[in-house]
């Protein structure tokens, strides 16, 4: 299994309130990939990303699981809300396209709504999930 970690905190200046630090990304259990015979049943899925609890407090994890995207792809792990995005972090997908990346939120974060997504290439390939932060 292979680790990422981000490699420096967020200034405190980031356009959306430090509410996310990003624990670790790990790349999913290294398997071999079988591949799918090609055939016209045969259908790309896009890929997915899942945030669980959908619903957090200060203080608490967040996982992020990502499937579908191209075995080592790299991207940038980005969080949005009310119309801004910053960057949280970086993953690495394992030999299967899926990580798992774990983020505590902040004791200090204030409730909201937010997206987080998974970029690749200008964000032309990604995959996004909802979560909230809830009043502490």
């Amino acid at each position: 299994m292979r680790s990422v970690t981000a490699k420096r905190p967020m200034p405190r200046t980031a356009s959306i309130p430090l509410l996310l630090t990003l624990m670790t990304a790990v790349a999913a259990a290294a398997q071999p990939a079988t591949a799918a015979a090609p055939g016209p049943t045969a259908t790309a899925r896009p890929p997915e990303l899942t945030a669980a609890p959908p619903v957090v407090h200060p203080g608490e994890t967040l996982t992020l699981t990502g499937r579908g995207f191209a075995p080592g792809a790299g991207f940038a792990l980005l969080v949005r809300a009310d119309g801004r995005t910053t960057r949280i972090g970086a993953a690495r997908t394992g030999q299967r396209g899926s990580f798992v990346a774990t983020i505590r939120v902040r004791t200090h974060a204030a409730a909201a709504r937010f997206v987080v997504l998974a970029c690749r290439n200008a964000c032309r390939i990604q995959a996004s999930a909802r979560f909230r932060i809830a009043a502490p």
